[in-house]
C-alpha cells in the first residue's frame, strides 16, 4: 500500500512538472497566441530598422523636392531702410547777380521695398543632375526600405517556424509522458496484484522520470523560441505562442518561380545607386561650365531714381548676372572622379550580392529537396516505430517480452516523433531561405 501511495504521488509529481515550469516561464508575462501573417504584420508596425528606413525614405524625397524646386524660378519680396549722416549737395552759381542755388540729392534716409523673380537661365546642366541624382535617391531609398522587410520576413517566419517545431516537440514529449504514465499505473496496479516485480515498476518509475526531464526541457526551449518571436513582434518580454502546423508548407520546391534578379529589391537599390553616382558626376562636370542667372525685380522706394525730388517712386529693374569659374585647382573634376569611382565600387557591390542571392536560391532549393525527403523518411520511421510499440505491447501482454523491451519500445517512438518535428522544421526552414531569395 505504501509503495502504491509513493508511485501515485511520483507520477502526479511529473505530470504536473511540465505545466509548472510553463507556468512559471509565463508568470507575468503577456502571452500572445498569433498565426505566420499576424506576426509579419505587428512586426512590420514596430521594428524600429522599418521605422528607420521608412524615415529615411521621407529624407530622400523630401531632398528630391528640394533639388527639383532650386532648378525653378524664384519670386521674393524685399525691403531696406539706412540712414546716412551726410548727403549730396551741390552749390550753383548763376551770375548777373542772382543769387545761388543749393542743390541736395536726398536727405541722408533711404528706403526701399520690392518685389521681384530669380530665374535659373542655364547652369550647364548642374541643377538638372543634381536634381536626377536627388529622384535616384530616393528610388534608392525606398528600394532599401524594401530590402528591410523583406530581410525582416526572412526573420519573423524563421523565429515563427522554430517555434511551431519546439511547440511539436512539446506535444511529441508530453504523448511520451501520457504513455509512460498509463504504462506505470498498469504495473503498478499488476504490482499490488502480485502479477509484476518492484524492480518493473521502478524501471517504469525511472522512464517515466526521464520523460518528465525531456518535457521540461522541451518546454523551456518553445519559451525561449516564444521569447525571440515575441520580440520581433513588438512584444519585447512577453511569449508568443505560433498558432499553425509545422507539417504545412510555405512553398514546395517544384512550385516555386524561377529566380529573377531584378524583382529583389536590394539589387534594385544597387541599380539606382549607380544612377545616382552617375548624375551627381554629370553635375560635378556641369559646375565648370558658365552659369547665367536673370533678375526682374519691381521696387517702390525713396528717394527712388529721382534724388532731387526725394519721394517715394515706383520703378523696375533687370539684371543678368554671369558666374563662370575658369579655374578651381581640379575640385569639380575631382569630384567629378569621386562619383565614377564610387558608381564602380557601387556595381561591383551589385554583381557580388547577385552572385550571392543565385547561389541562396540554389542552396535552398538543394536543401528543401534533402530536407523533404528526410521528413518523408522520418514519417516513415514514426509509422514503423508505432507499429513496432504495438507488436511489442502484444508480446508483453502474453509476458512474451521483458520490461525493457517496452520501455525502449516506447523511447524508441518517442525518439522517431521528435525527429520528426525536427525534420519538418528543416524544411519549413529551407522554405523560408527559398522565399528571400526570390524576394518574397
Amino acid at each position: 500500500m505504501r509503495d502504491t501511495a509513493i508511485t501515485l504521488l511520483l507520477t502526479a509529481l511529473l505530470l504536473t512538472a511540465g505545466a509548472s515550469t510553463a507556468a512559471a516561464g509565463t508568470a507575468g508575462a503577456d502571452t500572445l497566441r498569433l498565426d505566420l501573417d499576424a506576426c509579419l504584420a505587428r512586426a512590420r508596425d514596430s521594428a524600429p530598422a522599418l521605422q528607420a528606413a521608412n524615415a529615411a525614405v521621407e529624407e530622400s524625397q523630401a531632398a528630391a523636392a528640394e533639388a527639383e524646386a532650386r532648378r525653378k524660378p524664384v519670386i521674393g519680396a524685399g525691403g531696406a531702410y539706412q540712414y546716412t549722416s551726410e548727403h549730396m549737395k551741390s552749390e550753383l552759381e548763376l551770375g548777373f547777380g542772382l543769387p545761388s542755388r543749393t542743390l541736395e540729392f536726398g536727405d541722408g534716409h533711404m528706403a526701399d521695398v520690392n518685389l521681384g523673380i530669380a530665374i535659373p537661365v542655364y547652369t550647364g546642366g548642374e541643377l538638372a543632375s543634381t536634381a536626377a541624382a536627388a529622384a535616384a535617391g530616393s528610388q534608392a531609398a525606398a528600394r532599401r526600405d524594401e530590402s528591410q522587410r523583406l530581410d525582416l520576413a526572412r526573420g519573423v517566419r524563421q523565429t515563427f517556424c522554430g517555434a511551431l517545431g519546439r511547440q511539436a516537440q512539446v506535444d511529441a514529449a508530453r504523448l511520451a509522458v501520457a504513455r509512460l504514465d498509463r504504462h506505470l499505473k498498469s504495473v503498478t496496479d499488476a504490482r499490488t496484484a502480485g502479477a509484476a516485480t518492484e524492480e518493473a515498476r521502478l524501471r517504469a518509475v525511472a522512464r517515466l522520470n526521464l520523460a518528465g526531464q525531456r518535457l521540461v526541457q522541451a518546454e523551456a526551449a518553445r519559451d525561449s523560441a516564444g521569447l525571440a518571436l515575441g520580440r520581433l513582434v513588438g512584444s519585447a518580454g512577453g511569449i508568443v505562442r505560433p498558432l499553425g502546423d509545422v507539417a504545412a508548407p510555405l512553398v514546395k520546391a517544384d512550385e516555386a518561380p524561377g529566380l529573377t534578379l531584378d524583382q529583389r529589391p536590394d539589387i534594385a537599390a544597387l541599380t539606382w545607386e549607380q544612377q545616382r553616382q552617375r548624375d551627381l558626376a554629370a553635375a560635378a562636370r556641369g559646375r565648370l561650365r558658365p552659369r547665367v542667372l536673370a533678375d526682374l525685380r519691381a521696387h517702390y522706394g525713396r528717394p527712388g531714381v529721382d534724388a532731387l525730388a526725394n519721394d517715394w517712386t515706383g520703378y523696375a529693374t533687370a539684371g543678368v548676372s554671369v558666374d563662370w569659374p575658369l579655374w578651381d585647382g581640379g575640385a569639380r573634376k575631382a569630384r567629378a572622379r569621386q562619383a565614377e569611382a564610387r558608381g564602380r565600387w557601387v556595381e561591383a557591390q551589385q554583381r557580388d550580392l547577385g552572385d550571392a542571392v543565385v547561389a541562396a536560391d540554389a542552396g535552398a532549393r538543394t536543401a528543401l529537396r534533402a530536407a523533404a525527403t528526410q521528413e518523408q523518411q522520418a514519417a516513415e520511421r514514426v509509422a514503423l516505430q508505432r507499429r513496432l510499440l504495438e507488436m511489442v505491447e502484444g508480446r508483453y501482454a502474453q509476458l512474451a517480452a521483458t520490461e525493457n523491451e517496452y520501455l525502449d519500445a516506447q523511447d524508441d517512438l518517442t525518439q522517431a516523433e521528435l525527429e520528426l518535428a525536427a525534420a519538418r522544421t528543416r524544411v519549413r526552414m529551407a522554405e523560408v531561405a527559398l522565399l528571400w531569395a526570390l524576394g518574397r
